[in-house]
């Protein structure tokens, strides 16, 4: 599955196996394949995913809050903040 991070002042592009991230409604959990949808990302929360190539979890530690808009193959996280990782 194709990540897309946008954030204020840079694109970043990964091939993930996951992606989970905290909404409003509770905790999702994005494989591909996965239905569509489009969810706000909490201020405050975690947003990971997994990089098999590399056998690597990222986390990404959100101050503001966000958007994620997931297709069958791919997912777009809009960020109003740079990327930082924890």
């Amino acid at each position: 599955m194709k990540l897309v991070i946008v954030s204020p002042q840079n694109k970043y592009e990964f091939d993930v196996a996951w992606i989970e991230a905290y909404t409003p409604s509770g905790n999702v959990v994005i494989q591909e394949g996965h239905a569509p949808i489009i969810v706000t990302l909490v201020a405050g929360s975690d947003f990971s995913f997994f990089l098999p190539a590399t056998d690597e979890k990222k986390i990404i530690k959100l101050m503001r809050h966000g958007f994620l808009e997931v297709d069958r193959i791919n997912a777009l996280a809009l960020l109003s903040q740079e990327m930082v990782e924890v």
